[in-house]
């Protein structure tokens, strides 16, 4: 693993690149009980394309919160973040315009979470029934977000000169 010294800061930092090309990066905190993992995907809000073995797959809006709710499903017929929480993980998701992460934060069986975050990431399981509950459950947020006062303040104070773009206009029902 590279390695860097941040002695300003007192971390320490490794990282390694995997043939698969999953890049794992190690901040050991010593002294903390709390473990944390972060798994961090380049695809978010804005991204509506990815090039999968030279070839371009166009995707439409939304896909990439879409899909981080999707990924907590697994085919055992189970849910990611219920197992996780079961075995003591604080466990969560967001999808930012450029990035999707899924994360946990545990004082045990950290090996044992880490390795079904793995699983449930690298796992993707879809039945018509569960893309139909998805898409309730991601319309319900999107009510709800749209029914915040912080959300609608945020947006009504916006510039009025911002250039829309797919991550500011994308997040309705219908997409």
């Amino acid at each position: 693993m590279e390695h860097k010294s941040y002695p300003r800061l007192g971390e320490e930092l490794y990282t390694e690149t995997l043939e698969n090309g999953l890049r794992l990066q190690v901040l050991p905190k010593p002294g903390f009980r709390s473990r944390y993992a972060v798994l961090a995907v380049n695809y978010g809000g804005v991204n509506r394309s990815f090039t999968l073995n030279g070839t371009r797959t166009d995707t439409p809006a939304g896909v990439a919160h879409y899909l981080e709710h999707k990924m907590f499903d697994l085919p055992e017929g189970d849910d990611g973040m219920e197992r996780l929480s079961a075995n003591g993980a604080d466990p969560n998701a967001f999808t930012a315009p450029g990035i999707t992460c899924y994360y946990f934060r545990c004082t045990e069986n950290f090996e044992e979470n880490l390795r079904l975050l793995l699983h449930f990431v690298s796992t993707p399981y879809f039945t018509e029934e569960t893309v139909q509950k998805e898409r309730g459950i991601i319309a319900q947020e999107i009510r709800e977000d749209q029914d915040s006062p912080d959300s609608v303040s945020q947006e009504e104070n916006k510039n009025p000169n911002e250039v829309k773009t797919e991550s500011n206009i994308n997040n309705t029902k219908e997409s």
